[in-house]
């Protein structure tokens, strides 16, 4: 089997393509033959994972006349773009109808989560959905002390200092608005913040906010490896206001880090309050709750211990398993 993976490798949509090529390397292993979205080569069936106008709505066009069979992974949608980059709230409406234009081109949608399957169908979606996890390679993320102490040795922390830490892109929907106030709150623990910074994601509230943060409070944008943030933090914070699934979370969880999250209703079926994370609302909630775990004890292990064994459904072995289960179906009934 031959499958075509259109990623376009954008700075707004980076996080879909790494999840993309995460994936592309476990279908290697399962024997599918990945093409990447250049190679000029036959292919049975195209995979897109990034909905980038126009190239990849013409791809597919060119596919469909060809009779080959399109997945489209809705790594997107209208509200996850929000508060990401430079004007995106108020063009919203236009992205939801584009994208709802884009994905109805493919035979099968992919969807991260139920949430986004409801958002997709609210927005009249008609293409058929099915959701499969993002997933996260646990034997990749497993702790490393190497890594932590590597990671740690970076920032130049003492042994004794906790260090809570986010992931993703620096921007308003991920919440960086309230770090100056909760690292403010928490001057005995230091705050890195590991993730890209573009002048489309820096408009001047985003600017504000980081120029607010207190000294405990670092940003880092050159990690080449993620997994090293994941080792070397204690406690793993989301703030985030909106996600489709939710790719460092789980990436946390499979390094048997505690997580403090914001109370999004994305999470559902992942994470579980005072379970296998502790959630909240407000900035007091997520002060409180990163105390509770900072300094360690029976609830941080007990958090920890309990998310990796949350994520473990979600380990992406599994995961490409049943995607390859997918793309057979869809082969069979292009042949039919």
């Amino acid at each position: 089997m031959r499958v075509k993976f259109l990623v376009t490798p954008v700075g707004l949509m980076w996080g879909n393509v790494v999840s993309a090529r995460r994936l592309g390397d476990a279908l290697l292993a399962e024997g599918v033959e990945v093409i990447e979205g250049r190679e000029e080569k036959e292919y049975d069936l195209l995979h897109v994972h990034t909905p980038v106008p126009p190239g990849n709505a013409l791809e597919v066009r060119r596919a469909k006349k060809k009779g080959i069979p399109v997945v489209i992974h809705a790594h997107t949608t209208a509200e996850d773009a929000r508060g990401t980059w430079t004007g995106s709230t108020l063009l919203s409406g236009w992205v939801g109808r584009y994208l709802n234009r884009f994905y109805n081109m493919a035979d099968l949608v992919l969807s991260p989560s139920e949430w986004t399957k409801e958002r997709l169908k609210a927005r009249g979606l008609k293409a058929p959905v099915r959701v499969i996890s993002n997933g996260v390679d646990l034997k990749a993320f497993s702790f490393d002390p190497q890594m932590r102490q590597r990671f740690r040795g970076r920032l130049g922390l003492s042994g004794d200092r906790t260090l809570v830490y986010m992931v993703g892109v620096v921007c308003l929907k991920k919440g960086i608005e309230v770090i100056p106030k909760i690292a403010g709150e928490l001057p005995e623990m230091d705050f890195v913040w590991v993730g890209r910074r573009s002048r489309l994601y820096s408009p001047l509230r985003v600017r504000r906010a980081i120029s607010k943060c207190p000294s405990n409070v670092r940003f880092m944008d050159d990690l080449e490896d993620v997994r090293e943030a994941h080792n070397g933090g204690d406690v793993f914070f989301t703030p985030s206001f909106a996600e489709n699934q939710g790719v460092a979370v789980m990436e946390a969880m499979a390094a048997e880090r505690p997580v403090v999250a914001r109370n999004l209703e994305v999470y559902r079926g992942l994470l579980e309050d005072r379970k296998s994370a502790l959630l909240g609302n407000t900035e007091g909630d997520f002060v409180e709750a990163i105390r509770k775990v900072g300094r360690g004890g029976d609830l941080a292990k007990e958090l920890a211990c309990q998310g990796r064994l949350s994520v473990e459904s979600h380990d992406i072995g599994r995961v490409s398993k049943e995607l390859v289960t997918i793309y057979e179906g869809l082969l069979k009934r292009k042949s039919f």
